[in-house]
């Protein structure tokens, strides 16, 4: 991470003390809230500080007004971490993707996404499914006996979409250590960690598919892409959500709500969500929205493991 914004972070670090030093809102009894977000990059552990860092900042001085504390943000390290700090009740919201957020929705029976988020430009996205040019592979049933690299399992777009759809189309996925070198019946599948070493893999050979958003499509540097052809194209999803815990007090999550609805609003607002993952604005979820998650909701449950 650049000097810079480490320095950015721990400064957040010590201005969020000293805020709780001097105002007194350190006492257990003042009610407060807690941010929680998944680790994107675990090899930057610092990054989700320094991505929310301004939009806490944000929310404490709205809070403020109704003598709300901002506890500080809760980072878990996988969906499964997350589920159990939910469960311990150490989290009141959480900002994440649709299958993260359906996944601990399920498992925890506590969080429920109230709020659509525009992340990156988009409010839904797509996951694109890509070959080499120079592939023979034409469509998803050609994929068969051959590879395909993912993100993570954390992602939606980059995972979880892909994964739905090739089951769908009636492939098996088995993650490629499972899979012997004369199998045939299976798509191998393995975790790149990125989506730009995803693109990377599938240019130079290191597997025969991979898939992430449209937006990651656009985004792939043009000397990578110019080798590669999309081959297939999904149903369009929502791109972020926020969900709150069911036990947090109401009147807080009111306050939460119409803060976040304001952001987009003001100058220093929008600088604080841009550089929280590149959010555009918070927007409240319509009856379309609702009815693809109760869609999603049943494909969550009927998705063999």
């Amino acid at each position: 991470m650049p000097a810079g914004l480490f320095t950015r972070a721990l400064s957040w670090f010590l201005a969020a003390g000293m805020l709780c030093a001097l105002t007194g809102w350190a006492d257990e009894r003042d009610p407060s809230f807690r941010l929680g977000v998944i680790q994107e990059r675990p090899g930057d552990p610092t990054l989700p500080f320094v991505q929310y860092g301004e939009l806490l900042d944000y929310l404490s001085g709205r809070l403020g007004e109704e003598r709300i504390r901002v506890a500080g943000l809760v980072v878990a390290e996988d969906i499964e971490s997350m589920g159990a700090r939910i469960a311990r009740g150490e989290v009141d919201a959480l900002i994440e993707s649709l299958m993260p957020t359906l996944t601990l929705e399920r498992q925890t029976g506590l969080v429920r996404p109230a709020l659509l988020v525009w992340r990156k430009g988009q409010r839904e996205y797509r996951s694109l499914f890509f070959a080499r040019k120079d592939s023979p592979i034409q469509r998803l049933q050609d994929l068969n006996g051959r590879s395909i690299v993912f993100e993570s399992e954390r992602s939606t777009s980059a995972y979880f979409l892909p994964r739905v759809t090739l089951q769908a189309a009636g492939l098996k996925l088995l993650r490629a250590t499972d899979v012997p070198p004369t199998a045939g019946e299976a798509v191998a599948y393995r975790f790149a960690g990125s989506e730009l070493n995803q693109a990377y893999w599938v240019e130079r050979g290191k597997a025969d598919a991979g898939a992430f958003n449209d937006g990651d499509w656009e985004r792939t540097p043009p000397s990578v892409r110019s080798s590669l052809r999309v081959f297939h194209r999904t149903e369009p999803v929502l791109r972020y959500l926020l969900s709150f815990d069911r036990r947090l007090d109401p009147g807080i999550r009111s306050t939460v709500i119409q803060g976040l609805l304001e952001m987009s609003a003001s100058s220093r607002g929008r600088v604080a969500l841009d550089q929280a993952a590149r959010i555009v604005r918070f927007e409240t979820l319509t009856d379309k929205d609702e009815a693809q998650l109760e869609n999603w909701r049943r494909v969550l449950g009927e998705l063999q493991p």
